[in-house]
């Protein structure tokens, strides 16, 4: 028995050495095809009757999707060529010439197959009508049919898709879950397409958490998180990320959001070093446009950082928009804010003097809009844990910024008084948003013409009117099996939101200076500590 176990294990060893010998030789494929998808003939059909004809034998079972592309129809030019050989003439015959044609993108990952109707007769997914010449995405087990609703020829498996996330069925039957785009302390962001549409987004998902000792997890408030959606469903601006959809169930808040491409304008500025000075003007005016629009809302961000600055699109010239309002506050006549919230970096003099127990303003904004200039302008943060001569607390209540005389020397007076003006420590005496705007260095007539351009160009693509609030019970279980609320995109009434905001949140990235910069910042020749001071 041991010698027929000894043969056998050296039976396997030759041939897993053999097979190894032969995939090493020239001879050998090397690539692999992928089988992205999958079309499974069905046979229900109209009348009850089959669409394939049972008799032939050549219709297999199934369909492997691998090319890129999918067509169907009576041509001989299509992939499957629709014959009366192999499905009922009566079929056959109110087929067009190209029918349909599905389209995967096969460099991007995990994005969904594209079927668009190219007939006269109609191409049906789950038993509506696609329309001539417009698409859908093709998702898991979709039925497909042509020229009836009824005549379904297809059962559609989608092999590239990861396992469906368990999302209410009020989302999965609207988006297709693509890729994760980012995740941080708050929650998940998915990239998501909709399904009618073809439109890419950004889901939001964040989960209402409560900490093991039963005492609530600030991240994850569910309060907080209300706050946020609250503020991002009365928010309509160019400038500001549009918030598509809201699905609020017991324990997760779905966020559906217009998609920025461009990344973060931290990433921008990481990637370049720097900007210069008309790139900087360009995105500040944006920025400052948009904390206008908020302060009019009656709304404080509270938390303006490069992080949470995206851009459209990945040209250098594009538009600028704001995004994550969880630290952001209704601000009436009767309202005040006292939390000592923000990220450490960015925060101004006043939130940290405040301690929880004096207030603040709306001027905290442009504090922080200094700090993402002094940044975008030379690219390193003028306040840091790094500067050891004095903690960071003392510095922003100093205002003693790190000033670099070889990295300011190239940028202009103008620019050098504004970001001064910003960085001051005096409420009373610090610069306005609209005085900001009306600045020496911000009137260039071709930067406005660019960005007004944008700006008419995005008011074409979506409406920033006001919109009405709307929302939905949903009894239908879901894989959550909670209730889900469904908020559509509305300007809600102002209305007055609780103190409780998180404490501060964790430090955000620090901007990569190289240890070469770093040394020649502290070696410079201007005393971050005394001439810097900017209190006036």
């Amino acid at each position: 028995m041991g010698d027929e176990i000894l043969q056998e294990t050296e039976c396997t060893q030759t041939q897993t050495q053999k097979s190894q010998v032969d995939w090493s030789q020239p001879n050998t494929p090397s690539f692999i095809p992928v089988i992205w998808g999958r079309l499974y003939s069905t046979r229900v059909s109209l009348n009850e009757r089959n669409c394939w004809k049972d008799t032939c034998l050549d219709n297999p079972p199934y369909y492997d999707l691998i090319q890129p592309e999918f067509s169907l129809g009576r041509s001989f030019t299509c992939t499957f060529v629709m014959r009366k050989e192999i499905i009922n003439e009566s079929i056959v015959k109110s087929v067009s010439k190209q029918h349909f044609i599905i389209k995967r993108n096969l460099s991007e990952p995990l994005s969904p197959a594209i079927i668009t109707d190219l007939s006269f007769n109609g191409t049906f997914i789950n038993g509506k009508a696609i329309g001539k010449g417009l698409s859908r995405v093709l998702d898991d087990n979709d039925r497909i049919s042509v020229t009836h609703p009824n005549a379904k020829i297809f059962i559609y498996k989608d092999l590239l898709k990861n396992e469906q996330d368990k999302v209410p069925k009020e989302i999965s039957k609207k988006y297709y879950i693509s890729r994760i785009l980012g995740q941080g302390a708050c929650g998940l962001v998915k990239l998501v397409y909709d399904k009618t549409k073809c439109t890419k987004h950004a889901m939001k998902i964040i989960k209402k958490c409560r900490l093991t000792n039963g005492e609530v997890n600030n991240l994850t408030d569910p309060q907080r998180i209300m706050n946020e959606v609250n503020i991002m469903k009365a928010l309509r601006h160019p400038c500001i990320v549009s918030t598509e959809e809201v699905f609020d169930t017991s324990d997760t808040v779905y966020i559906i959001l217009e998609l920025m491409q461009g990344g973060e304008l931290f990433d921008r500025i990481s990637k370049y070093g720097q900007l210069s000075e008309q790139l900087t003007k360009f995105y500040f005016r944006q920025m400052v446009v948009a904390v206008k629009y908020l302060h009019s809302q009656g709304i404080t961000h509270r938390d303006l950082k490069p992080e949470n600055v995206l851009l459209e699109s990945k040209d250098e010239e594009t538009l600028v928009k704001i995004t994550d309002f969880g630290l952001s506050k209704y601000v009436g006549e009767d309202s005040f804010m006292k939390t000592v919230c923000g990220t450490p970096l960015y925060l101004a003099p006043e939130v940290l003097r405040a301690n929880g127990q004096n207030c603040y303003g709306p001027d905290v904004d442009v504090w922080s809009l200094g700090v993402i200039f002094f940044v975008c302008l030379v690219g390193y943060l003028p306040f840091s844990t790094d500067y050891k001569e004095l903690s960071l607390r003392d510095q922003i209540l100093r205002g003693q910024y790190r000033y670099s005389n070889k990295h300011w020397s190239k940028i202009s007076l103008p620019a050098k008084l504004l970001m001064k003006r910003m960085l001051t420590v005096n409420v009373k005496n610090r610069i306005t948003l609209d005085q900001i705007l009306n600045h020496t260095w911000m009137q260039d007539s071709i930067t406005l013409m660019k960005i007004e351009r944008l700006l008419m160009q995005a008011a074409q693509v979506r409406d920033f009117d006001q919109l009405t609030l709307s929302s939905q019970n949903s009894d239908e279980e879901n894989n959550n099996s909670d209730k889900v609320t469904v908020l559509k995109v509305a300007v809600a009434g102002k209305r007055g939101l609780s103190d409780n905001c998180a404490p501060c949140e964790p430090i955000a990235k620090r901007l990569r200076i190289d240890a070469c910069a770093m040394t020649r910042i502290q070696k410079d020749d201007i005393s971050t500590t005394n001439s810097c001071s900017s209190t006036d």
